[in-house]
């Protein structure tokens, strides 16, 4: 196989999983494999997925379910090496998981890394957590006073509401707009996968600058052509992205 060369392309048009340098130098995690490295980055940037996506436990955690299959299918390995390294991530501490039981994934806590390394780090989600509610209601209040002295930012803000309703601005370049109804029936539909959808969806408007009426709809379109698919349809075409049926 034969590739290309770089010529000052936009590098947007990758995609990239983040995977921290302490990961590959840190002595801690010397003994941990590749696959656990390479997995562990892509876990943590599903949480910062789900941590946009107000996927929080009672206890204000961000939780991720992210299946044995997409493990699989992200790593390209073989489900018992899935597992292996799964198991491996739990035993060093680097993931938490939490069975649900009746046939429903485990929910999967990513943990912060940084804490095993630096102590200063330990006490960090918790004392930051607890800033956010004493700021809370004082930031409001400024958000508020700033209003009030911008005429311009006060008929910006009231034209978008308008426009979008009561929406979330969702996705890497936050441009996908759904309301908490819509997303708790997304989830129902594509409980594994929505997080994903959106992503893409987003990344597709911003790298074509098309736009849709209904991303709710949208991303349910390209869910079922997906299902199609993978019961033995043709596949995706050029002509059929340029047309905005498919993801």
């Amino acid at each position: 196989m034969e590739f290309d060369y770089f010529y000052n392309r936009d590098g947007d048009r990758y995609s990239f999983y983040m995977l921290p340098k302490i990961l590959i130098s840190g002595d801690i995690f010397k003994n941990l494999s590749s696959d656990s490295k390479i997995l562990y980055s892509c876990l943590l940037e599903r949480t910062s997925l789900s941590a946009k996506n107000n996927w929080l436990d009672d206890e204000k955690r961000v939780y991720i379910i992210f299946t044995i299959d997409q493990v699989m299918e992200v790593l390209n390995k073989s489900n018992k090496t899935s597992v292996k390294v799964l198991d491996e991530l739990e035993k060093i501490g680097l993931i938490e998981r939490k069975r649900q039981g009746l046939g429903k994934p485990n929910l999967i806590y990513v943990k912060d890394f940084m804490t095993a390394v630096n102590a200063e780090c330990k006490n960090y989600t918790s004392e930051v957590k607890d800033l956010h509610f004493r700021n809370e209601e004082s930031t409001l209040q400024e958000v508020k006073k700033l209003q009030g002295s911008n005429t311009n930012y006060i008929k910006t803000d009231i034209s978008n509401k308008n426009k979008r309703g009561e929406t979330q601005a969702l996705g890497r370049f936050q441009n996908v707009y759904l309301t908490k109804s819509q997303i708790e029936k997304l989830k129902e539909e594509i409980p594994y996968q929505l997080e994903n959808y959106i992503e893409r969806l987003s990344a597709y408007m911003k790298s074509t600058g098309r736009s849709y009426k209904d991303h709710k709809a949208t991303i349910l379109s390209w869910f079922y052509q997906d299902q199609g698919n993978k019961k033995g349809k043709s596949l995706v075409r050029k002509t059929d992205y340029e047309k905005g049926a498919h993801l």
